[in-house]
């Protein structure tokens, strides 16, 4: 069948941030929107179609918000290029997705030789998350499980991942648009998020890194309870510690550091449980947080020091620092501003 035509020029309307937004009232308009992903959409509840499409694009990986009015069967498959998931962020409805019903907590996976079949329910607004498949595959080659190991890779279906997992997903995800969708006058972080490929990248290495912890079996990060740490593991987690610690401004991604110490993540992940008592993606997270403190003892700021260390959602950044430091982050700047005056 031929393309269906999309008319961005009447549809779309570019924010004064990084993002555009695209309205539809036609769900073949809508279907077509996702370039790439190969769809046919059909109407399954009564009323006018309304849906939207919010697009977010970093190196190497697009992002995009779907919103739908109404429940709809989809159906296609995504190029092999391109590695691509959907992380749900309102279901209101039954939903299946390749046979198994869909929750809110479900994390879909769209790639696959396979193709996928997803019926959405009457109300539906999800995240997707295009990721270069090369960029991906080497993300997890960098471990010496490799890429051979990874099933995600070859079919389309649903996940039921860690709830903490694909919760720190979901914050991270919503927190980037929240920036993006800002009025560039309005803010310094859209215009330092659009032309600084430090923060891009570092945005993006936290964004793979979540979609891996996200995606892995949940026996993976495996406890090793209150077993002693062994010489091997703290030798390995001292070594970790010197590679991060002058860069957590652009902290390396697990994947990486698995790379240069030549260790699988599991090897990774029971040395930091052993010594430090959690995984290495929680540790680098409470590093990023004590230098974040330190940073708000220099800046005018809370939100300059936030996003140096890679924080975008801010709510959940102070949140996560008053829990650790007993404190809001502006109340650690008001303290040292009064300091620095007397």
């Amino acid at each position: 069948m031929p393309p269906i035509p999309v008319r961005p020029s009447s549809l779309t309307t570019p924010s004064s941030g990084g993002c555009t937004t695209a309205h539809f009232g036609d769900i073949d308009e809508q279907a077509a929107a996702l370039q790439g992903w190969n769809q046919r959409y059909l109407q399954l509840s009564r009323g006018a179609f309304d849906g939207s499409v919010r697009r977010l694009q970093l190196d190497g990986m697009g992002l995009f918000i779907e919103d739908l009015h109404q429940s709809v069967y989809q159906a296609g498959w995504v190029r092999r290029e391109v590695f691509a998931i959907g992380v749900p962020l309102l279901v209101e409805g039954d939903a299946q997705f390749c046979g198994r019903r869909a929750t809110q907590q479900s994390l879909h996976v769209f790639s696959g030789d396979n193709g996928f079949e997803f019926r959405s329910p009457q109300r539906h607004v999800m995240i997707g998350i295009e990721i270069d498949r090369a960029l991906y595959e080497a993300h997890l080659g960098a471990t010496a499980n490799g890429v051979g190991n990874e099933p995600h890779l070859a079919s389309a279906g649903l996940l039921q991942p860690d709830a903490d997992a694909i919760d720190k997903l979901r914050s991270l995800l919503t927190g980037l648009f929240q920036i993006m969708s800002l009025p560039h006058d309005r803010s310094s972080l859209v215009h330092s998020l659009t032309h600084s490929a430090p923060l891009r990248r570092q945005a993006r290495t936290q964004l793979i890194d979540h979609v891996v912890a996200a995606m892995a079996p949940q026996d993976a990060g495996v406890s090793v309870g209150n077993a002693r740490a062994t010489a091997a593991q703290t030798a390995l987690v001292n070594k970790v510690s010197e590679m991060v610690s002058n860069r957590l401004n652009e902290a390396p991604s697990i994947g990486e550091i698995c790379k240069t110490m030549g260790v699988s993540r599991r090897t990774l992940q029971n040395a930091f449980q052993a010594t430090w008592g959690m995984g290495p993606l929680t540790w680098l997270t409470t590093m990023r947080l004590n230098a974040v403190r330190r940073r708000l003892k220099s800046v005018t700021q809370v939100t300059e020091a936030a996003t140096e260390f890679g924080f975008w959602h801010f709510g959940h950044f102070a949140s996560h620092y008053q829990a650790l430091f007993g404190e809001c982050p502006s109340k650690t700047l008001q303290r040292h501003r009064q300091h620095s005056v007397h």
